[in-house]
């Protein structure tokens, strides 16, 4: 994709042939943006970018671009080229639509296979993995497939094992059980002993005062669990390393779900905590997916507003 910057800021997509001399698009998903100076900033589908002279190859140099944050690219003899933080959000957006999702479709199967070795799109072919189309088909008119086949596969292809687990013991809480109720469970992480000021406010209207979440804070008990007649129950958990606490994660779940998930299936309040914060990572996943190659055709059905 060849993109120019008008003078308003937006971008402007022009023909291929467009592109400066002697300067060709890569074959692979990219986008290239026309700058002033004879200058460009290509970015390829792997997350590289590099800004350069159409005039002169050599003189190139890589760049990083962070979403809703501003670009400034050096020029020798003149003034920076600046990108402003929206321009820079919409570049990103426009290469991750032409690229395919990281990760590897036969790894990330052959160990969901192990979680949902009952789930007909595995039982039908006992013999090997099912063919990509046919599962990708298969995904499409099932949410909980979908959610858990790009969970994990994000998750693989950044080695975040501890995310296998949590997605695990959502599949073991029944993720339909989180689609009942609106309010069933929230998640809320704080790098402080005290959630933030939106999650207390969220809280006190589930009847947990500050009092309360302070009185939590101080035990060093983990998991701990206090329970409120009029709403729930709501965990406090520590993670880190070492004995260590380097972040806390709040989980409140009503009565129905408390009861569903620690008397119907016989779950810790550990693997409690690591369901909900499950639902919470596979709705990330889902929005994430989003933002690559095919994902607003194939997955729109399953888009929701998210309750965690």
């Amino acid at each position: 994709m060849l993109l120019e910057l008008m003078s308003n800021g937006t971008l402007a997509e022009l023909p291929p042939e467009n592109a400066p001399s002697g300067i060709k698009l890569p074959d692979e998903p990219s986008v290239m943006l026309l700058l002033p100076h004879n200058k460009y900033l290509l970015g390829t589908s792997g997350g590289k970018w590099i800004y350069a002279d159409s005039s002169d190859k050599r003189d190139s140099q890589n760049v990083s671009l962070y979403d809703d944050e501003v670009l400034s690219l050096i020029n020798e003899g003149t003034k920076p080229t600046i990108l402003p933080g929206k321009t820079v959000t919409a570049l990103r957006k426009e290469l991750l639509m032409l690229s395919e999702p990281p990760g590897n479709y036969y790894a990330t199967v052959s160990m969901l296979r192990t979680f949902m070795r009952f789930h007909p799109v595995f039982s039908q072919n006992d013999s090997g993995l099912p063919d990509e189309k046919i599962f990708t088909e298969a995904m499409k008119n099932d949410e909980i497939l979908c959610k858990a086949y790009w969970t994990l596969r994000f998750a693989l292809s950044r080695s975040e094992m501890e995310t296998v687990g949590r997605l695990k013991a959502w599949l073991r809480a029944g993720p339909e059980n989180f689609r009942r109720h609106d309010t069933a469970s929230r998640l809320w992480f704080s790098i402080m002993d005290m959630p933030d000021v939106s999650a207390q406010a969220e809280l006190e209207t589930l009847s947990f005062s500050s009092l309360e979440l302070k009185r939590m804070s101080m035990q060093n008990v983990s998991p701990l669990l206090v329970y409120n007649p009029k709403s729930g129950w709501l965990i406090l958990g520590r993670f880190g390393r070492d004995r260590n606490t380097m972040f806390f994660v709040w989980v409140y779940l009503n009565h129905e779900m408390y009861s569903e998930l620690r008397e119907h299936k016989r779950m810790s309040v550990h693997d409690i905590i690591y369901s909900v914060w499950g639902e919470y990572e596979t709705q990330q996943a889902m929005i994430e997916r989003m933002k690559y190659k095919g994902g607003c055709y194939e997955h729109n059905v399953f888009r929701s507003e998210q309750n965690l």
